[in-house]
């Protein structure tokens, strides 16, 4: 049999326990929705009848920035801070300054002057990188694919879509943590907090809130330790569509050590650094002129900011990361499907855009940072072997960009 993975080989590397870490867990079957593409044709679905909701259109920047996670607490935060901090900071300053000129400049009224401006003026720009525009702006410049056609439908069993280029499948453990908003629905693909599935209400035919909360219903029963994996596979398999009769395939376990990005690891925690001197001037200010309540708001934000800077100092020290999936598919002249328990994949062989090999691995180089990885030990025979290497050695020197 054959063995086949995707990867995000630019992505950042997060633990898997640190769930409010800023960097992208490895998904070997990440989505990754393209920009501009065709109209895709029918989905191949054997949920065809039952309870689904669908849906048909683009997903636009607008749409992520209205439903990227936690805009209502930025929303909270943003009246805390231009509602009350920065103009007791802005009153404090002022009444520091009239006081210099009427009494005269002293060491301690310049510091208090300049701590009053400099706190104020931390909290504007730390209020305005965290909003909702400059998060989407931001998820958008690591992933501009995120927008794009997307069409498909919610079934009990998961969620099949298609981006114009690939058909993708997400089983019901993405589903489980998908929420709703009055805005619409956001499913998380795993690759950090802001690299998400963003599907506005205007995008489904009617989106029945009864609906919904079934299906959710049935996706918090799944669990996928009492299924058996090689059926689940299989399953995933055909949801991706029927196989020719002319495709090889593959069946077995891919392990890579993937280097954790320090430089972004590093960026991060000065950030969160900074973020950690700021709170902690404002908490002293606000207690120091009796603003109990708002002193009490501060620590807060400063203990978990020192949380999510304790996470990334302790990837510093950290060079890679072991990721190893269990994969199932099958190769055609034309196509290629890629499953495993949870997610797959189906796309196009002109995808591919060089080869390398990395000892007996045969790898892929597709399109945003992806990689498609074949092992040798999980083909059927060697003239299955001997059929994908010469196959992708001939089409790959047309495809290389």
């Amino acid at each position: 049999m054959a063995s086949a993975g995707m990867t995000d080989a630019g992505s950042e590397v997060e633990p898997l326990s640190t769930s409010e870490s800023d960097h992208a867990s490895i998904n070997p079957y990440a989505s990754s929705m393209q920009r501009n593409g065709s109209d895709p044709g029918p989905l191949t679905n054997s949920d065809q009848v039952g309870c689904f909701l669908a849906f048909d259109g683009e997903i636009t920047e607008d749409d992520i920035r209205r439903l990227i996670p936690e805009r209502e607490l930025w929303m909270i935060l943003a009246v805390l801070m231009w509602g009350f901090l920065i103009p007791a900071f802005a009153i404090g300053a002022v009444v520091a300054i009239i006081n210099a000129v009427r009494e005269g400049l002293d060491t301690e009224s310049v510091g208090l002057i300049f701590t009053c401006i400099g706190v104020g003026c931390g909290f504007a720009i730390a209020t305005q990188y965290v909003s909702s525009s400059r998060r989407a702006r931001r998820a958008l410049k690591q992933r501009p694919d995120l927008v794009g056609r997307a069409v498909g439908r919610f079934v009990p069993w998961g969620l099949l879509f298609n981006d114009g280029e690939r058909t993708h499948l997400l089983n019901a453990d993405y589903c489980r943590q998908a929420q709703s908003t009055r805005h619409g629905v956001r499913v998380p693909l795993l690759e950090g907090p802001y690299v998400q599935l963003y599907l506005a209400r205007r995008l489904f035919d009617r989106f029945d809130a009864a609906v919904w909360k079934h299906l959710q219903a049935i996706w918090q029963q799944h669990d996928a330790t009492q299924l058996d994996p090689d059926a689940v596979r299989e399953r995933n398999c055909q949801q991706l569509g029927e196989r020719p009769e002319s495709a090889i395939s593959f069946d077995g376990q891919v392990t890579l050590h993937v280097p954790v990005d320090q430089t972004a690891v590093r960026r991060i925690m000065y950030r969160n650094g900074g973020l950690i001197v700021v709170y902690g001037v404002a908490m002293f200010l606000a207690w120091h002129f009796g603003f109990r309540f708002i002193a009490f708001g501060v620590l807060l934000l400063t203990l978990s900011t020192v949380r999510t800077f304790y996470n990334s100092w302790r990837w510093t020290s950290i060079p890679t990361q072991e990721t190893s999936w269990r994969q199932h598919g099958w190769i055609s002249p034309e196509e290629v499907v890629s499953v495993n328990e949870n997610n797959g994949i189906r796309l196009s062989r002109e995808e591919c855009l060089r080869i390398e090999w990395i000892d007996e691995t045969l790898v892929w180089h597709l399109r945003n940072n992806r990689a498609m990885y074949f092992l040798r030990e999980h083909f059927q025979s060697d003239e299955d072997w001997n059929r994908v290497r010469e196959s992708s050695s001939s089409e790959s020197v047309s495809t290389i960009e």
